[in-house]
């Protein structure tokens, strides 16, 4: 019943915290510290992580980035990273973090008036499964070592088009071989007309 009788209190103190956070901002922080000790002592649920990341917990300063506030993003395992990577218990240890869930990168934001800083732990990305392209190198190996031909090959051409090919190319060179033996016909016959006489008809006469 406590927290239903003073919701419309905490619901005045955002609002009023909220439309006060430029003009007047130390006001506006004094209101959200007077949200978060009635929140506290009625033992309500701590502020969620967008809450954290909205409004500071140590002086109630509304974080607006470029207005004194700062965000940075740390990637995960950063500093493990420019250890000595080389030795067995860096080796050790990373085998662990990889058999357990593990989160990802890190949100840091400063707060401005008082300097605090609040981490907010992102979840880890989703992994990239591998297991599929290396059952596909697999197949293609067992498929060059037993000689089966590749799915991706070109069918074979039939045969009866390479016949058709091979007629119609062997047509085409008997109409050019007539042509040619007509034209030469044609070329004598032409040079036999002439005049009608030949050197042989001027020596008999």
């Amino acid at each position: 019943m406590a927290s239903v009788d003073i919701s419309p209190t905490l619901n005045f103190l955002t609002d009023a915290g909220h439309l006060l956070a430029t003009t007047a901002p130390e006001i506006s922080a004094f209101l959200m510290i007077q949200r978060n000790n009635l929140m506290f002592e009625n033992e309500l649920p701590p502020p969620s992580d967008f809450q954290r990341q909205h409004v500071c917990t140590c002086c109630g300063h509304i974080m607006i980035l470029g207005h004194g506030s700062s965000l940075t993003i740390k990637p995960k395992h950063a500093a493990a990273r420019r250890k000595n990577h080389r030795s067995a218990q860096h080796r050790r240890v990373k085998e662990t973090r990889e058999a357990t869930p593990s989160s990802g990168p890190t949100k840091q934001f400063a707060c401005g008036p008082c300097g605090r800083l609040t981490e907010i732990k992102l979840p880890a990305p989703s992994r990239i499964s591998r297991r599929k392209a290396k059952t596909q190198k697999a197949a293609q190996a067992t498929g060059a070592t037993t000689g089966t031909a590749p799915t991706t090959s070109a069918a074979p051409v039939a045969p009866s088009s390479l016949a058709q090919s091979a007629n119609a190319s062997s047509k085409k060179r008997a109409k050019s071989r007539k042509a040619g033996l007509q034209a030469l016909l044609e070329q004598k016959n032409a040079s036999r007309s002439g005049f009608g006489l030949s050197l042989s008809d001027f020596m008999q006469k």
